[in-house]
């Protein structure tokens, strides 16, 4: 039975099959009917890319600035925060100098930039023709989330002539006070690489010694045992703004 069906159902697809080859193949032998059809299908054809160019023309600009990317310039206003410390530093000792850096002296949404340090002192020995005494420091690379490893840093330095030291540490990875510009969807998007407050958070601890020079021989003055050091801290704060670029 079922192989009955199969083959009428055969024949039966094949006569339709026939049939609309036969009904296409009287239309198109027929010349009026092939004009009328070609006549049609030009008219959809011409519509259709006038209705398309027309749509580009007054949309261009509004679909291909749907793809760009709005370009943000990014600026900082700078904020310094200064500490300084003197103490006294006996020959031959190291003494610690620290700076906490924490909420309470940042403002708020501000972020920590770099930090300056200068070292400075004098002879104070009140000796005639003493020499300046020999100070050498070092800046511990812990304490606070910082770009140590910056070519610019200055963790250390030494002087044997009353001249400052002058030390220098990156702390925020690329910031220099210079605006820069960025390309991004939104301008949160355009802040986040500014927007890091884990930076510069913490305390630091530079080390200070002292080791006195020896006084001229033969001339009657009094022993050189300390000598006064001041270290200033100014460490730059900044808050970013972003402005859209116009196209």
């Amino acid at each position: 039975m079922w192989s009955t069906f199969r083959t009428y159902f055969s024949m039966g697809w094949i006569d339709f099959m026939q049939n609309e080859m036969n009904y296409f193949s009287l239309v198109f032998s027929d010349s009026d009917s092939r004009r009328y059809i070609f006549a049609v299908l030009a008219m959809f054809l011409l519509t259709s890319a006038y209705q398309t160019s027309v749509f580009y023309y007054f949309k261009s600009d509004e679909i291909i600035g749907k793809y760009d990317v709005p370009s943000w310039d990014v600026s900082f206003e700078s904020v310094d925060l200064n500490e300084e410390e003197t103490q006294i530093i006996a020959d031959g000792t190291i003494s610690s100098y620290f700076l906490e850096i924490d909420d309470s002296k940042i403002m708020a949404n501000s972020y920590v930039g770099f930090l300056n340090i200068v070292v400075s002192y004098e002879e104070t020995s009140g000796n005639f023709a003493d020499p300046c005494d020999f100070v050498s420091v070092n800046l511990r690379p812990e304490g606070i989330l910082a770009e140590w490893d910056n070519e610019s840093n200055s963790l250390s330095g030494s002087s044997d002539q009353c001249s400052d030291i002058l030390l220098f540490v990156q702390i925020y990875p690329s910031f220099d006070q210079s605006n820069v510009t960025v390309m991004s969807d939104t301008i949160d998007e355009a802040l986040d690489h500014w927007s890091n407050e884990t930076y510069g958070k913490g305390e630091l601890n530079l080390e200070v010694e002292v080791n006195t020079q020896q006084r001229v021989e033969g001339l009657p003055t009094q022993q050189d045992t300390d000598e006064a050091v001041t270290v200033s801290w100014r460490l730059t704060t900044f808050v970013p703004t972003a402005k859209q670029l116009d196209d």
